[in-house]
């Protein structure tokens, strides 16, 4: 065979071979990877058969976790029952019953003597202090402060007057509205009256019968007796046990 022919043969196959890799590179879809960030899936796409940019599928979407529990509280014992655990969650208590009343309260909160009235506010919306007997700070449940408070607040919000200065019908005004102010605020009334039951049933002229008062709260908040004496004899059991 001639240097010519040899020449003409090897033309022949490299104009072959680029045939062959031409048909490949037509058939066959190469698939690349774009660096991404470490630790997070690249960007891959299709080349050269469709050109189409492709996203990978995104990572299933992580559950949000749940809002925190107010305040923390139900993270210890149930608040119904159980004494407010320091100062500060009585603190705590009285600011959210005071934002829940809709009002702008400038309040604050400090030990009263002993012996003492239970709680008491003195002052105006714009500057009050409620003051609050030593040793029930310690042994009152944490649900029955946030009524305590809501009905202390109500006595400025609702102008119903110092205590010197009332009556019955004025303090059911008082229990009724602060009532709503702790509902609002997430406490609850059923676990409230039901400590009421469990006190002895004091009676004033200035503030009429205790348990009648539980009664006409629960009236006026659809709240069935049955469903009072239970949270009261959960709560007798509580403080039998503590």
């Amino acid at each position: 065979m001639t240097i010519h022919s040899l020449e003409q043969t090897r033309q022949r196959l490299a104009r072959l071979a680029m045939g062959v890799v031409l048909v490949a590179s037509m058939t066959w879809p190469v698939v690349a990877r774009e660096p991404g960030p470490p630790g997070k899936p690249g960007t891959t796409w299709n080349a050269p058969h469709h050109g189409t940019r492709q996203t990978t599928p995104p990572r299933a979407a992580q559950p949000k976790r749940a809002e925190p529990i107010r305040r923390g509280m139900q993270a210890r014992p149930d608040p119904r029952y159980r004494p407010a655990a320091n100062f500060a969650e009585l603190q705590a208590i009285a600011g959210e019953v005071a934002r829940a009343s809709g009002r702008k309260i400038n309040w604050k909160l400090r030990h009263g003597e002993n012996p003492g009235p239970l709680v008491r506010i003195r002052g105006t919306l714009a500057d009050c202090t409620i003051t609050i007997h030593p040793l029930a700070a310690q042994k009152l449940p944490a649900n029955t402060w946030a009524f305590l408070f809501g009905h202390e607040f109500a006595h400025l919000t609702e102008q119903l007057g110092v205590h010197s200065e009332t009556n019955p019908e004025v303090e059911l005004k008082a229990d009724i509205a602060g009532a709503r102010y702790a509902m609002a605020a997430g406490f609850r009334l059923d676990a409230f009256l039901g400590w009421v039951l469990t006190e002895p049933n004091k009676e004033t002229s200035s503030h009429g019968s205790l348990h009648r008062r539980v009664d006409s709260i629960a009236k006026r908040f659809g709240i069935r007796q049955e469903a009072i004496r239970a949270q009261a004899q959960l709560y007798s059991r509580y403080r039998a046990r503590h």
